[in-house]
């Protein structure tokens, strides 16, 4: 059974507090999904929470199913559920693939209850995604790959759905090691080894490196992206408010940022008022941070599907009426609304009341936003992230 550490274990307590239902854990069979399996069964018998191992059969080579069906046996040996996701692969892109594989993880969970899904992302994974990302012009602290905590990446299937990553203060080498001694097996991907990945190439390069001298790099990098997480939590939490019909207000006074932070935390805005999880195009973005901090738009711009207004030292933001999806979805109006319950329903305002600013982009129907709790939800993550990353990196 993996080695329950302190990191590990206050991290999953943290993120599980006030959740209900089963906490889920995403299980390929590789050798870190299988550590996060053993590591979540320590927790959940300390605990006394109850977990679901998901695992996709994702049909990419013949044995998928069959690996599925292994690692959903071995959860049923353990006394654990669990659920086997079908995929029909979309090999158009991996970020499409990426994509579909969170949409499943995302939909398994809230249909059991859940808000809480664990990968099994390592610090050898972080190291690896920061010399790819440095290989291309970004910022340090943008650079930094998984974190230990973060919202869904896919809205509105994504919705109250919190991913964390309690092995990332683990090395892979150092996990396959103790599964090697209790005698664990653990299924081996043949595209780990394959050249033409990028993330391949990358993972040779890793070993070649100085470990020790690579490991403060990434935790130098690791400081400089908490530092920002911090700021953005503080941001979301102090300096935007959400109208009742779902229309945002940032108070640009108290939203004081460095650009390339303001460049985040307006691309969250935008698509949290746009009911998407796809963010703007970086020179558009910056282009807005820089008309922002000058003191403008004079005048009503949209971007990624929404629209930004400067009224005084505020900005009034909203979604763009010829892009709103005008329909109901699983419950969900463009990404930015739910149906109201009975009593709500009975005391909602009827559609003329609206404000002129949402009203043609808002349902015709009662209907309560769903926007400020989104938000409220990428503000918490990105302090538990903060936290955790600076517990992780204290020491070195």
């Amino acid at each position: 059974m993996q080695r329950l550490d302190a990191f590990s274990c206050q991290l999953i307590d943290a993120v599980a507090a006030g959740s209900q239902g089963p906490v889920c854990v995403a299980v390929s069979g590789g050798s870190d999904s299988l550590s996060l399996l053993n590591l979540a069964e320590a927790w959940a018998q300390q605990s006394g929470r109850d977990l679901l191992v998901l695992t996709i059969d994702h049909g990419l080579r013949p044995e998928a199913a069959k690996e599925a069906r292994w690692v959903a046996d071995l959860a049923h040996d353990r006394g654990i559920a669990a659920e086997i996701l079908t995929w029909s692969p979309d090999k158009s892109s991996q970020n499409a693939a990426r994509r579909a594989r969170h949409i499943l993880l995302a939909e398994a969970a809230r249909k059991a209850g859940a808000g809480v899904v664990l990968l099994g992302h390592t610090l050898t994974d972080v190291m690896e995604t920061l010399l790819m990302r440095l290989s291309r012009p970004v910022r340090l602290a943008g650079a930094v790959g998984p974190q230990p905590v973060s919202v869904s990446p896919v809205w509105p299937e994504g919705r109250g759905i919190i991913l964390a990553r309690p092995l990332l203060s683990s090395r892979r080498e150092d996990l396959v090691a103790d599964l090697e001694a209790s005698g664990r097996d653990w299924i081996s991907d043949p595209s780990n080894d394959a050249d033409h990945y990028e993330r391949v190439r990358v993972r040779r390069l890793v070993t070649a490196l100085d470990g020790a001298r690579l490991k403060r790099i990434c935790f130098d990098a690791m400081r400089l992206r908490a530092v920002e997480d911090l700021q953005l939590s503080q941001l979301l939490s102090g300096a935007v408010r959400t109208g009742p019909r779902g229309l945002i207000e940032v108070d640009v006074g108290r939203a004081e940022a460095a650009p390339a932070l303001w460049a985040r935390f307006l691309d969250m805005i935008l698509q949290a008022a746009s009911g998407s999880s796809h963010g703007a195009p970086a020179q558009s973005l910056s282009a807005l941070v820089e008309t922002i901090v000058s003191g403008g738009p004079e005048s009503r711009v949209t971007l990624g599907g929404a629209w930004v207004q400067r009224r005084g030292d505020h900005l009034l933001i909203g979604r763009d009426p010829g892009e709103a999806r005008k329909a109901w979805s699983d419950g969900v109006w463009d990404g930015r609304y739910q149906r109201p319950s009975m009593s709500e329903r009975a005391e909602a305002d009827e559609r003329m009341a609206l404000p002129f600013l949402v009203r043609d982009s808002a349902p015709a129907e009662a209907a309560e936003e769903i926007i400020s709790a989104r938000l409220a939800q990428w503000s918490r993550a990105l302090r538990l992230s903060a936290q955790f990353t600076a517990a992780m990196v204290q020491d070195v």
